[in-house]
């Protein structure tokens, strides 16, 4: 059964300056519920003293294994689904799979979605995704996000384990965790800023010193350019080279640790 949380919910600590609230959580099945309920009652009684220990010890160990055995039998499926990718190290084979995966679930949706952040800066310098990518960072235009918050029952019928909006009072981020997948999206609004019409998301980071915020000049977000990415094709703003330097500074192109580089392997 599908459950959409649209009221509000009790928010987890998190990092960063703003919290968020769950629109969607995966449920458990009735038949894990009870053995997990059985097995807590067989733990407490045979260590009693140490019962939180071991609970929390047992439960990192098995979420461990049962995310590692999923992602194992994904990235054989995802090598076999795209011979042109098979030699590509498993966590970027994850990641380009996920964002074909979720381009492809809204493509009906004609939702515009453009990479931004770390995506846009491994694409730009590299071919592929920066370093071992453990997210995948969108965005798309204020306007665009009702046709989102609509595909949420599509997204969870094919796959997608929570939903969560941040902050809690608004959205200016939609997160959407796939097996051991982030789908980070940011939602740019149109502001004023002196004479000019900016693009503006209100990020927990402070690249602009003023607005604290991320921006994009109006012309950038109204002509989206094509970049390419494992050989695809993905739409970024315009002038993402500007917007770099702005966010990672001038030395934007030297990355900081060994990286995979996608035209040098393949």
């Amino acid at each position: 059964m599908i459950v959409i949380n649209n009221k509000a919910h009790s928010t987890e600590k998190e990092t960063g300056s703003f919290k968020g609230e769950n629109l969607y959580v995966e449920p458990k099945s009735l038949l894990r519920r009870l053995i997990q309920k059985l097995f807590l009652k067989l733990l407490s009684k045979l260590f009693s003293k140490k019962f939180l220990f071991y609970k929390n010890k047992i439960r990192s160990i098995m979420n461990k294994s049962g995310l590692g055995l999923r992602k194992y039998l994904a990235v054989i499926y995802l090598r076999f689904k795209y011979p042109l990718y098979f030699r590509l190290p498993s966590k970027q084979l994850y990641a380009v799979g996920t964002v074909i995966k979720f381009l492809e679930i809204l493509k009906p949706q004609k939702i515009v979605f453009f990479l931004v952040k770390g995506s846009l800066l491994g694409v730009v310098r590299q071919g592929c995704f920066a370093g071992r990518p453990y997210d995948i960072d969108l965005g798309i235009k204020e306007e665009q996000l009702p046709k989102l918050l609509n595909a949420i029952p599509l997204l969870i019928k094919n796959g997608a384990r929570f939903i969560r909006k941040r902050p809690s009072n608004k959205i200016i981020r939609l997160q959407i965790l796939f097996p051991d997948m982030l789908v980070d999206i940011g939602i740019f609004k149109k502001i004023n800023v002196g004479k000019k019409d900016m693009w503006f998301n209100a990020d927990e980071k402070r690249y602009d010193s003023k607005l604290k915020g991320l921006t994009f000049p109006f012309l950038d977000l109204e002509n989206l350019v094509t970049v390419k990415a494992y050989g695809r094709k993905f739409m970024a703003p315009a002038n993402p080279e500007k917007y770099l330097e702005q966010l990672y500074g001038k030395n934007w192109r030297i990355p900081d640790k060994k990286q995979f580089y996608w035209s040098k392997k393949f």
